[in-house]
Order: structure tokens, then sequence, then C-alpha cells
């Protein structure tokens, strides 16, 4: 009999790609919509804002992957903040609640970021015992605020995996995305400093860990990376090797400062560098452990 997982996000560019591994796999793959016109088979209506939550979605099913969230690069004002952070907080809360409502002990997968150390971490090898004392920054506080929704699963005996993904690398979204139009006309430079740390994982690397989550009897925060975290400058070379472009058109802090205000200060300023403990003492093998594999993976180089 096939496990039933209900996935929140999928429409999103890390959803498309798990379902679809997931269906291939096996597992009875339910879905959150939310919208409640032209469901298909196996979706339900869901809608944080105002608590409605279609039940049936998780009658017997056996995990949840939570990945729905309002876009970060977008320009941060008072209303974008809070709908980044409510799409967050109270999607998990709808989830945790209905969970709970239903006597549920579904294995909960709550996605969450790398921010969660703050905006200035550096190069850090502890892993997911670095202790963090309070939140450092906006999004910093929302992934506190995010997992913490999730921890009450805890004690009622549901295993709760917190996802603290990276920065994730795949030419059709996320930040990949958005760079290579500037490097592929040979505009792309070093970011601010170009010292600045990043912890990253390939887009299939990625749904892999997550499969991870699922299978494994692990309980905790997951730092969902790549085992080789690497600075600006140098992955600024790399995409340029990997897309034969030069790249010497920098970007400094003060025009992102500029630019993008505290939203590029939390992101492409940030100074990230996690490692995935977790991962690397159970075995874990990446596909792409190194920024220059995963670059040529994500934008079809490799072949």
């Amino acid at each position: 009999m096939s496990k039933i997982i209900l996935v929140s996000g999928s429409s999103g560019m890390i959803g498309k790609a798990l379902c679809t591994k997931l269906e291939a796999d096996g597992f009875e793959v339910r879905k959150l919509k939310r919208s409640s016109t032209a469901l298909g088979a196996n979706e339900f209506f869901w809608n944080p804002e105002t608590s409605e939550f279609d039940i049936l979605a998780i009658e017997n099913v056996d995990y949840v992957v939570h990945l729905a969230g309002e876009p970060i690069a977008q320009h941060w004002n008072e209303k974008s903040k809070k709908a980044i952070s409510d799409s967050r907080i109270l999607g998990t809360r709808l989830l945790v609640e209905s969970l709970k409502l239903a006597e549920s002990k579904a294995k909960f997968i709550s996605s969450s970021g790398i921010n969660f150390y703050g905006a200035q971490v550096g190069l850090n090898e502890a892993g997911e015992d670095l202790q963090i004392d309070r939140a450092d920054g906006f999004l910093s506080e929302v992934c506190h605020e995010w997992e913490s929704e999730a921890q009450s699963l805890e004690g009622l005996g549901n295993s709760v995996v917190y996802l603290r993904t990276g920065v994730v690398l795949n030419k059709y979204g996320g930040a990949l995305a958005r760079m290579l139009p500037a490097f592929k006309f040979g505009f792309g430079g070093v970011v601010g400093s170009g010292k600045q740390w990043m912890s990253w994982i390939e887009l299939d690397d990625l749904v892999r860990i997550i499969l991870w989550s699922i299978h494994s009897n692990y309980s905790g925060p997951l730092n969902a990376v790549a085992p080789s975290p690497i600075q600006n400058r140098d992955f600024v070379k790399v995409l340029g090797r990997v897309l034969k472009r030069p790249t010497v058109f920098p970007l400094p802090a003060f025009l992102v400062d500029i630019l993008f205000g505290t939203m590029g200060r939390e992101t492409v300023l940030a100074d990230i560098g996690v490692l995935p403990r977790v991962l690397e003492n159970s075995g874990f093998e990446w596909n792409c452990p190194t920024a220059e594999s995963a670059l040529k993976k994500a934008l079809n180089y490799d072949r």
C-alpha cells in the first residue's frame, strides 16, 4: 500500500520537482491549493489567511511537506513583509492545528531557511548545533517564528524536521534565474566585498534531501545545503567559467543598498556559510557537492 503525503507549495519550483519525484516513487501525493475552483484529483483547498482547510486532505496521511511561502525576492515594505511573514507563519499554524484536530501522527517536514542563523554568520562549522540566542534581522525573525509554530507537534509525538534551506541553484527559478541574464551578457561580477559566504544546494539534491528526511528517523533542524559553502567572489568566477563569460562588472554594496534596501542586505549581501553536519554524519552523498558541478547541472552544461 502506497504512503500518503501532503504537500503545500506544490506549484513552486521546489514543490513541482518534489511532487514529480514522489509520484515516480509510488507515493500518493496530495496537494494543497489556494483556489477552490477546478480542483483536480488529490487536490484540496486551504487558505491560511482565513483559516480555511479541507480536513479530508490529512485523512490517513503519513507525511506532510510544507513548502508554501510568499517570494522573498521582491521590494520590501510593510505590506510585502507582512505577506512574507504571514504566508509562512499562518500557513504553518493552520497545518499544525489541522493535524492536531485530526489527531494525526504524520511526520511534518517544515520548510525554513539558513537565515535562521542571521545574516552575518560568516563561515561556521558547527552545523545544526550552532547556537543562536536571538533572531538577527527580518528573515531570521521569520524563520524563528516559522519553526516555533511547528514545535508544538513534537510534544504530541509527531516527528518534525525543520528544513533550513540554502540558496537553491536552478535556472528556472530562485537567485540563479535572476542572475543569469546579466551574466550571460557579460555584465556579471562580484557583489559587495565578495567575501560573504553562501550556502547553496542544487535543486535535485534538495529533493533528495527532502526524501531523506521522509524516510529517515531523524527529527530536528536540518541544514539543507551542500557540504562546500563558497564565497561570492569564487561563486562569480565559477559561474563565469561555466557560462564562458567575463565577470568584470562589480555591484558595490552601496548600490545594492540603494537598489534593494534591507532585502539586499539580508539576501545578496548576507554572509551565511553553514555546514550540513546531520547529513554528513548520516552518510548522505550529494550528486553535486561543488558549486561547479551544481552550476553545470543547473544550467544543463554537464553533458
